[in-house]
């Protein structure tokens, strides 16, 4: 496009808004720019209607001076397209010919003004062009403030038409002026059925007495809400809460109320089936709670007095989590209300009145209104005390039992150091090597006792191998050599009578497998191998390179991890490999 601009532009109002001047006469578009630009306005120039066109799809608040006949489209057929593009730019059409039926048909397409080119249309285009922004502004303006209130009223209609709370107008007289439809359903009556009834209709006569009482406060200012109870034209009773707000006229008269309705019938019928159920629970050993919709105490049971110290009357209507300071050992970190009232509780530990601390274990259920919104909740707590008493002792028993069990472990792998002096402290080292890597590995700790264990005893199959064989000092015979290769499978049966939670005896089987297949006894390989065995199967070769042996001096650490780094994924599980790499090279493990 060849459009060109003006050098500068006025501070005015006018300079939000652009002037594109479409003229093919360069020299009357750029004199028409020229005293444009001079009066203030930022001014561009099209010489054809696809560069008026490209130039309006990409500015808006652009007014167009458009010469009527242009080389590529006349102005009818101009405006026609203008508008089929969806551009809304205001246009005022310039000719040099054409008579008075070309200004009426340009009017009525939308042109804001028709002009004649004459000699002296640059001593007034300017002024036009400034009535014209003007006009359109204020038209825009009015749009957009009508726009905005058909918005707000649109939403005021919908906000009453969706509202779940009934709302209504009544005057001084407690006749109804409006009512929005949740009231009418509220109380029964057909869509508008409110307006022009008054409130006695639908009220026992002390109610409405208290009512007018309610009344009488409201010409003071002063708002408040109660609850009532309501009979429909069908004869259903219905309670209410209802909110109201004073309403006065201009002259500071009480004209009437605001009032907000909340059907509180379920909420009713749950409160006295709470209270109901509670004397049921009286004689029941559990202590049972209950509480309203803000989780205060609504009712409290002889077991609970029992169980917790306090009586029934100094413990209603105050919070529940605040008579009943509770701690999570599960979850230490959250407070009562993130778990005792959302129903996220496991066993709990509870203060009494005079100090003492109880295990209970809770049960809680939520009561829920037609609403889906909590109406009180039910709790009932099983004093668990004894019971975790009892918990305690057995679990000092099995430390001690663990204790036991890890000694004769320790037993279990002196008897192969007896069988085999030269290699005493190996099957410990091994453990010391093999839990650190376990633990790097971010092992849990069941599984780390598992390695620990397994570890330990990992050699004890070589008490069946003599004794010479085993401190031969020089190399083994290949029938000697085969003998060795049977410990995994001796150890395997060995440890068959002792019940482990863990799968010890194909660890100790599997410890001198190889991932290619190339190991013993089995030639098993890859996944087959269990993850406790790889990491053993490293520690062993790691210790047994380090150490001293009867037929061969030590090789060293180096040889031992050089060793391990050549085979990663072909001998030995790469990660395992990594991991003790870096236990020796970077966070100084020594064994």
């Amino acid at each position: 496009m060849n459009a060109r601009s003006a050098e500068s532009k006025s501070s005015e109002n006018l300079e939000e808004w652009k002037v594109l001047v479409v003229e093919d006469d360069e020299g009357l578009n750029t004199l028409v720019q020229k005293n444009l630009h001079r009066d203030g306005f930022d001014t561009f120039g099209a010489f054809d209607g696809k560069e008026a066109f490209d130039f309006l799809s990409k500015n808006r608040d652009t007014l167009v001076l458009l010469d009527y006949k242009l080389p590529d489209i006349n102005g009818r057929d101009f405006i026609v397209e203008l508008r089929k593009r969806g551009l809304d730019a205001p246009f005022i059409v310039m000719t040099g010919q054409g008579g008075e039926e070309i200004a009426v048909e340009m009017m009525k397409l939308g042109a804001k003004d028709y002009l004649v080119k004459e000699a002296n249309i640059l001593d007034y285009l300017s002024e036009v062009v400034a009535r014209v922004i003007k006009e359109v502004s204020v038209e825009r303006n009015l749009e957009k403030a009508e726009a905005a209130l058909r918005e707000s009223e649109e939403k005021y209609r919908t906000l009453m038409a969706n509202l779940t709370e009934g709302v209504a107008l009544v005057d001084a007289e407690e006749n109804f002026n409006f009512a929005n439809p949740a009231a009418e359903r509220m109380f029964g009556v057909e869509p508008s059925g409110l307006v022009g009834r008054n409130l006695a209709e639908f009220l026992s006569k002390s109610d409405f007495e208290r009512v007018r009482r309610e009344t009488k406060k409201r010409k003071s200012g002063i708002s408040g809400s109660y609850d009532l109870t309501i009979t429909r034209p069908d004869g259903q009773k219905r309670n209410l809460k209802l909110g109201v707000s004073p309403i006065f006229g201009p002259d500071g008269s009480f004209i009437g109320g605001l009032g907000t309705f909340s059907d509180i019938t379920e909420r009713v019928a749950a409160e006295k089936k709470i209270r109901y159920l509670a004397k049921l629970v009286e004689g029941v050993s559990d202590a049972i709670i209950s509480t309203d919709s803000d989780f205060k105490i609504a009712s409290w049971n002889k077991a609970a007095e029992r169980l917790y110290g306090w009586k029934a009357e100094e413990v209603i209507g105050k919070p529940l989590v605040e008579v009943l300071k509770t701690e999570y050992p599960d979850s230490p970190e959250k407070s009562n209300k993130d778990n005792l009232l959302n129903g996220d509780v496991d066993e709990v530990i509870q203060s009494c009145k005079d100090g003492r601390k109880i295990h209970t274990l809770p049960s809680v259920s939520f009561l829920m209104d037609p609403k889906d919104k909590t109406a009180g909740m039910v709790a009932v707590f099983h004093d668990i005390t004894d019971r975790k008493i009892a918990e305690e002792k057995l679990k000092e028993s099995y430390e001690q039992l663990r204790i036991v069990y890890d000694s004769v472990i320790d037993v279990i792998g002196k008897i192969v150091e007896v069988r085999d002096p030269y290699t005493a402290g190996h099957e410990r080292r091994v453990a010391k090597l093999s839990v650190a890597i376990a633990k790097k590995l971010n092992l849990p700790k069941d599984q780390i006792d598992a390695i620990r264990t397994a570890a330990k005893v990992h050699d004890i199959g070589k008490i069946f191998i003599p004794s010479e064989i085993l401190s031969k000092p020089g190399k083994l015979s290949k029938e000697e050599f085969e003998l060795i290769k049977l410990h995994p499978t001796k150890g395997y049966e060995i440890l068959e009578a002792i019940d482990f939670p863990w799968p010890i005896r194909e660890i100790v089987l599997q410890h001198h497998e190889r991932i290619d297949g190339s190991g013993y006894p089995n030639g098993i390989k890859g996944e087959e191998m269990l993850l406790e065995a790889k990491i053993i199967a490293v520690s062993d070769v790691v210790e047994a390179m380090s150490s001293h042996r009867p037929y061969r001096p030590a090789p060293g650490l180096d040889a031992a991890l050089d060793e391990i780094t050549q085979n990663r994924g072909k001998l030995y599980e790469p990660k395992v490999v990594d991991v003790c790499i870096e236990l020796f090279r970077e966070d100084s493990f020594s064994l």
